[in-house]
């Protein structure tokens, strides 16, 4: 059964690559159309109304590809599927490779319960972070962003961000994918 755990996590290690991979070209094209004044929400500790309005219209003014916008490709398929994907998957392989070290390594006391906490972290992040992708998909398909609609995302965004890190192996993991897949303005343009 053990070996059935790591195997689970060695799975959702693979699609969660597959699925930020597949996701780059996406993110690059919302990027390349945010410039340099702004960054998309997911990835700031805070953010207003204002901030994420800002973020529409600008991926909503921007020159479309192959007749979607910008903002149409963030929420699909950036937001809907790729983004829940990677999240679910980024989790069962965190989740599932502490619970398989805990069942190897059998610890007591205070490690035991550490190793509880980042699984438990790593649970979290995947929730947290599927429900901050549906949430902002869904503040970007209103006419006007609500305050209160921005305020949940925004601290769906920060548990994110906090159990991913909380999780040490998949922010790790996230870490990496950002850093090997990071765009680079001009490049290969």
């Amino acid at each position: 059964m053990n070996h059935l755990k790591l195997a689970v996590a060695l799975l959702g290690l693979m699609v969660a690559i597959i699925a930020f991979v597949r996701n780059q070209p996406h993110r690059n094209l919302i990027n390349d159309a945010l410039g340099d004044k702004l960054r998309i929400p997911e990835r700031m500790w805070g953010y207003s109304a204002e901030d994420v309005q800002g973020v529409i219209d600008q991926l909503r003014s921007a020159p479309a590809i192959e007749g979607r916008s910008p903002l149409d490709v963030y929420v699909r398929p950036v937001l809907y599927w790729n983004d829940i994907v990677f999240a679910v998957a980024l989790a069962v392989f965190s989740a599932s490779l502490w619970l398989w070290i805990l069942g190897q390594v059998g610890p007591v006391g205070t490690l035991r319960y550490a190793l509880i906490a980042v699984t438990i972290s790593a649970v979290v992040y995947g929730v947290a972070d599927v429900a901050e992708d549906v949430m902002l998909a869904r503040l970007f398909a209103q006419p006007k962003v609500s305050a209160g609609g921005t305020w949940v995302a925004c601290q769906l965004t920060r548990i994110k961000i906090a159990t991913n890190a909380g999780s040490i192996t998949a922010g790790a993991v996230f870490l990496t994918l950002k850093y090997l897949t990071e765009h680079k303005a001009g490049a290969g343009d």
